[in-house]
């Protein structure tokens, strides 16, 4: 079998002597760790929250910019507009009001009730620099008035549903299916018999610095109103940028436990009887440096001036997790070192074994993170630069930091020193009296010999010895192993085909928010008219020829005619208007075109019942039109996939249409997420695969053995992902994140396995399956169950990023438990290619205690009675 260990042996020795070299000068790299953490720390004062949801959630490369880009450059897109031609989201304040007994919204004295709150809104107040300003001077105008929602004119003050018939969705040519939710009509009419919601939205200027006071006024004031009849539910164009800004504040308490809780386990999961061999500082010295790589990564990147987000405070317990779970590792390479040896020999010993292995998963988790930095939402660049940075650091400080903290207690261990006095003490066969032999000694026997390697073995490292070994390898244990493995794939490939893509805005608000309940009446009663769509029509269809208008109106009935809008009546067109104008005019459409565009420029676009058209018509230098618009009314958007379907299925007519033709909507630039999130995740999920296969076949002296890591990556990956659609999980953005960082974890499990397989020496495979259990066993059982520990209290958070977080997290530490500790152990005695020769046997001394012979004949027997 071919072996590919040229780098792997020189990292062996150079770690080796490495090691050596901070036994004997561990000082400077205690201070130089300390002294960087301070200075990158200072770059926290540069600290930036981003909370834009545009900016974060949405793709850099989204067509829709593209489409915003056009519209924006032949139409107007000022203070002067009506609200259904605005090319972003706008500025405003909404409500949706239900009655409180559940029923009819429109009874005269709640619609009374609906007209004191309106006077309420109007009546809110801000100071600014030029004063006191109130709704009517910072409202969005057309023509100089305020924008309605048409309720006022739906329903003057006074009047009432007897006095008469309000057709649905259109009411005197006003549409008014937005303003209305949960019609009822009257019997085969179109005339509103009951409405179960009311809609109303105050528009402000869009550029109007005064409007985020207004805003927050707004909340506020509906917040504390307390109507007779109806239920207010509120809601602003900053109200997730808000919600954003309170999510990460609202889980200090979660996180502080969750960190509290890891710390404790590691300490607490390294002491031992022995005195001397115990080690709760050398474990907490894991956890500082951990924090230090969090410090210095944040410091660095914020004097980067790169913003902070609500997602990047789940880095800490990443890093710390990834700190923890390299210190287990490191701490059971020592433990394996001669416990009489001196602490120059044990840590050149230590390192050459435990430098590597982190060294492998600290790369591949580096550039799992660096590959998402590459990724199209800003969101997921930004918790990568973070992590992966903080990674880097980690992996700077463990083999700095720790290793020389590693050295002092070596050094301390050496001298037979307790670990709380560091006061020389006796071993325990010398003790005076029992309690001394409890609280105080500890060390080697005096009647052990010299060349004895190990401290005595930790209980859970003797269970994976003696029991759970010789249990994996068993054929029985095997086959069960393989029937559960091919059932985990068939649910993962399950979930993976029926998983939902989108991020739902709400998402991102608490679930205590006001936000919450606001798009649940909104997607109860008012989806079932969706976004009015842009049509835009380039010059060649705008020369007002009958023939061409013609064409752009059969053109425009493509769109119409689509499963996902409504038809011709409830569509906004200019030439149909202005055709219907040249009848009533009795002007022929095909009079010159000079006279149709004198007719449309300065008397139909001047006529105040078509003037709002001139939006829509953008006329050159010449007097010709050079782009033109339709807007059409889609139905039934309710689902992330009726948004997505809508748009793809709007933006394929176009493309397929002869002419240049444009589609748009605001809401399509959070739209483009669902069309982005899959491909971009498969890219960045190829890309971290071929990194981590380059890496492990570096690293992993055996190629078969690199093969089945990246494989079980895959495997992992496919879990997470599939069970995510299992725990009611969408691919978006915020599980994009996660899904990411699985990579890096993935491989921790799998990595460490594979190569500690590699290196063992034994007769067979089952019997170096046993012996890397044996050494790495509980290691990698500490660093998960102290990352399922933390994470834990995160499982109640009232926020769906860190709900997520715990969700991917959990799965994953789950799934490569699964993979380090039953698959990949059963698929490697099969398949995992021959011991590499010298690795192991180097280090292990040709005469043995009596003890450990004993031992090893007791594994090579259990070995023998499953192969």
């Amino acid at each position: 079998m071919v072996q590919l260990d040229c780098i792997e042996k020189r990292l062996v020795s150079f770690y080796k002597r490495y090691g050596k070299f901070i036994s004997r000068h561990p000082i400077p790299f205690l201070i130089v760790p300390v002294l960087i953490t301070i200075a990158l720390g200072c770059g926290m004062i540069y600290l930036k929250k981003q909370t834009d949801v545009e900016e974060l959630f949405t793709p850099t490369n989204g067509r829709a910019k593209d489409e915003r880009d056009v519209v924006e450059d032949v139409f107007i897109h000022d203070n002067n507009v009506t609200v259904n031609r605005l090319t972003t989201l706008g500025r405003y304040g909404r409500m949706i009001l239900v009655a409180k007994d559940g029923g009819n919204v429109l009874k005269e004295e709640i619609i009374s009730e609906v007209y004191t709150l309106i006077e309420i809104v109007q009546n809110i107040s801000v100071t600014d620099s030029q004063g006191v300003v109130k709704f009517d001077d910072i409202c969005l105008q057309w023509l100089g008035e305020c924008q309605t929602d048409g309720f006022v004119y739906t329903f003057p003050k006074g009047s009432s549903m007897r006095e008469k018939n309000v057709t649905y969705p259109v009411y005197e040519d006003v549409f008014i299916g937005s303003l209305f939710g949960g019609v009822e009509l009257k019997g085969n009419t179109d005339v509103i018999s009951t409405a179960a919601a009311i809609q109303l939205i105050f528009y402000l200027r869009i550029d109007d610095v005064t409007a985020d006071k207004w805003e927050d006024a707004f909340l506020e004031t509906l917040e504390s109103y307390d109507g007779n009849l109806v239920e207010v539910y509120r809601y602003t164009s900053r109200s997730l940028e808000l919600e954003l800004e309170h999510a990460s504040d609202s889980v200090f308490t979660s996180f502080t436990i969750a960190f509290t809780i890891i710390i404790n386990f590691a300490i607490w999961s390294s002491i031992r009887l022995d005195n001397v061999q115990n080690k709760p500082w050398l474990a907490l010295m894991g956890v500082v440096s951990a924090g230090f790589a969090v410090v210095s990564a944040f410091g660095f990147l914020m004097y980067c001036r790169v913003p902070f987000i609500d997602i990047v405070a789940t880095t800490p317990i990443l890093i710390l997790s990834i700190g923890v779970d390299d210190m287990f590792i490191m701490i059971a390479s020592w433990r394996k070192t001669n416990i009489r040896g001196k602490v120059e020999e044990r840590m050149g010993e230590a390192m050459s074994e435990a430098a590597l292995s982190i060294t492998i998963t600290s790369v591949t988790d580096a550039l799992a993170f660096g590959v998402g930095v590459l990724a199209v939402f800003p969101s997921v660049r930004i918790f990568c630069a973070y992590t992966g940075l903080a990674v880097v650091f980690d992996y700077l400080y463990q083999v700095t930091f720790f290793a020389a903290c590693m050295a002092i207690s070596g050094k301390r261990e050496r001298a037979n020193r307790h670990y709380g006095t560091c006061l020389r003490v006796k071993p325990e066969d010398d003790s005076p009296n029992k309690c001394y032999a409890i609280c105080c000694s500890g060390g080697p026997s005096r009647k052990t010999s010299g060349k004895t390697r190990e401290e005595s073995p930790h209980a859970v490292m003797v269970f994976f010895r003696d029991f759970f070994g010789p249990f994996i390898t068993h054929s029985v244990t095997k086959a069960a192993v393989i029937i559960t493995y091919l059932a985990y794939v068939g649910l993962s490939i399950w979930g993976i085909l029926n998983l939902q893509q989108g991020l739902q805005l709400q998402n991102l608000a608490l679930d205590d928010s006001y936000v919450k309940p606001f798009y649940d009446l909104e997607e109860q009663y008012f989806k079932t008219y969706g976004p009015v769509v842009f049509v835009v029509f380039p010059e060649e269809l705008n020369s007002l020829e009958p023939a061409v208008n013609e064409d752009l109106l059969s053109t425009l009935a493509v769109f119409e005619n689509s499963e996902y809008t409504y038809e011709e009546n409830l569509t906004d067109c200019w030439l149909r208007s202005f055709i219907g104008y040249l009848n009533v005019r009795n002007i022929s459409d095909d009079s010159d075109t000079d006279t149709l565009l004198h007719v449309l420029r300065y008397e139909f676009l001047a006529n105040p019942s078509f003037e709002y058209f001139s939006l829509d018509v953008t006329f050159g230098d010449d007097g010709v039109i050079i782009a033109s618009r339709c807007l059409v009314i889609t139905k039934d958007i309710n689902t992330t996939n009726r948004e997505r379907d809508m748009m793809s299925d709007m933006r394929e007519k176009a493309d397929q249409s002869k002419y240049d033709i444009t589609v748009y909507h605001p809401a399509f630039i959070f739209f483009d997420q669902y069309t982005a999130v899959l491909p971009n995740t498969l890219q960045n999920l190829g890309i971290a695969l071929a990194a981590m296969m380059l890496v492990s076949l570096i690293f992993i002296p055996q190629p078969i053995c690199s093969v089945w890591v990246v494989l079980c990556i895959l495997s992992i990956e496919a879990g997470v992902v599939g069970f995510m659609s299992h725990w009611d999980v969408n691919l978006d953005s915020i599980s994009m994140i996660n899904i990411i960082l699985c990579i890096g974890f993935s491989v921790d499990f799998s990595a460490h396995i594979a190569y500690t397989f590699t290196v063992s020496d034994g007769v067979s495979k089952n019997a170096r399956i046993i012996k890397t259990l044996f050494t790495l066993g509980m290691p990698i059982l500490q660093g998960a169950l102290s990352t399922l520990f933390g994470i834990s209290v995160l499982s109640m958070s009232n926020g769906y990023i860190f709900r997520i977080f715990f969700k991917t997290l959990f799965l994953v530490i789950v799934f490569g438990l699964l993979h380090s500790m039953f698959f990949l152990p059963v698929i490697l005695t099969f398949l995992g290619g021959s011991a590499k020769s010298g690795a192991v046997a180097d280090t292990v001394p040709k005469e043995e205690s009596s003890t450990e012979k004993s031992s090893n004949m007791h594994i090579n027997h259990a070995y023998n009675n499953r192969e």
